[in-house]
């Protein structure tokens, strides 16, 4: 094992993120290398540390018992970094060239893509984005680094474990909302001036469920009124929703800031009581001071003034 002295820091950086990533290509984003010099300096890295630091194993990379009691420290250490670097006196949107991690839910992607498109992009064209989905395992890839926003509602964000690795999340509230039905719009529902509770139950719907499982608030009012809709076709996502129910010509129900701008079919207020949507926006205490970050933020938390 080689002195301090004599390492190229820079590899300790790619360590960290091949620690986290477990994946050449994804860490040669994160540190802005192509993939053949990622590949070329973990083979350095082996040679410095004298060990594999990480064995393929069919398509991922698995870290060795060196690496495993090296990754907290390193972790801890580029947070330490992070910080002492991010005290830059300015910050210039047109010459930075970051790539920004963020996780959130197909309702959300829309949201921050917009926002990307309108307030960001125009400003910092080559600040690159990387999108990944609101699964179960993005609040404890948000607290580990490997994420720098995420989206979500309120329930996900709130099911943190109240343990030291989610201490320093930061959480803002991002946008409320509110469920619509959505149509073509030369469905009947859609064109009629008013649309009952009952009227609107005898219609066939698409239903968007996460899990697959269990009724949802629209179902569960219903039930309350001695109603039942019928469901078609029951989907994990908002956008294959609309396209089931412009195809064949069903409703569905939707937020509203989803699809308030599509063009293909449109939409009316739900004639039953439902919950508020409420979403929110967290990130790492490490990336709070970070320029970059923090003037995207402002761009994305702007959009919860507008059109609520």
């Amino acid at each position: 094992m080689k002195n301090l002295e004599d390492l190229d820091l820079n590899l300790l950086l790619l360590l960290h993120w091949l620690l986290e990533e477990r994946s050449v290509t994804r860490a040669a984003m994160r540190v802005g290398v192509s993939q053949p010099a990622a590949s070329r300096a973990l083979q350095r890295l082996r040679l410095d540390f004298e060990d594999e630091l990480l064995i393929r194993s069919g398509r991922s990379l698995i870290p060795s018992q060196m690496a495993m009691g090296l990754q907290d420290d390193l972790a801890a250490a580029v947070s330490k970094l992070r910080l002492i670097t991010q005290q830059s006196p300015q910050f210039k949107p047109a010459e930075s060239r970051q790539t920004i991690v963020i996780a959130c839910n197909d309702y959300l992607t829309k949201v921050a893509i917009d926002i990307w498109r309108d307030k960001i992009a125009p400003y910092a064209p080559n600040i690159k984005s990387s999108w990944r989905p609101l699964d179960q395992n993005a609040l404890e890839s948000l607290a580990k680094g490997q994420i720098d926003l995420l989206l979500g509602p309120n329930e996900i964000i709130a099911s943190a474990p109240q343990t030291s690795l989610f201490q320093d999340l930061i959480i803002r509230p991002l946008l409320n909302d509110r469920y619509v039905i959505f149509g073509p719009k030369d469905h009947p529902a859609m064109t009629r001036k008013s649309l009952t509770t009952k009227a609107f139950a005898s219609c066939e719907q698409v239903l968007v469920s996460p899990t697959g499982k269990g009724l949802s608030f629209v179902d569960k009012a219903l039930a309350k009124l001695e109603l039942q809709r019928t469901i078609k076709h029951r989907v994990s996502n908002f956008s294959s929703a609309i396209d089931l129910a412009l195809s064949f010509k069903l409703l569905t129900v939707l937020p509203e800031h989803f699809v308030k701008e599509h063009t293909g079919g449109t939409y009316r207020a739900l004639p039953i009581e439902q919950p508020e949507i409420n979403s929110s926006i967290a990130w790492h205490l490490s990336r709070n001071k970070d320029k970059a970050h923090h003037w995207i933020r402002q761009q994305i938390l702007s959009k919860n003034t507008e059109g609520n």
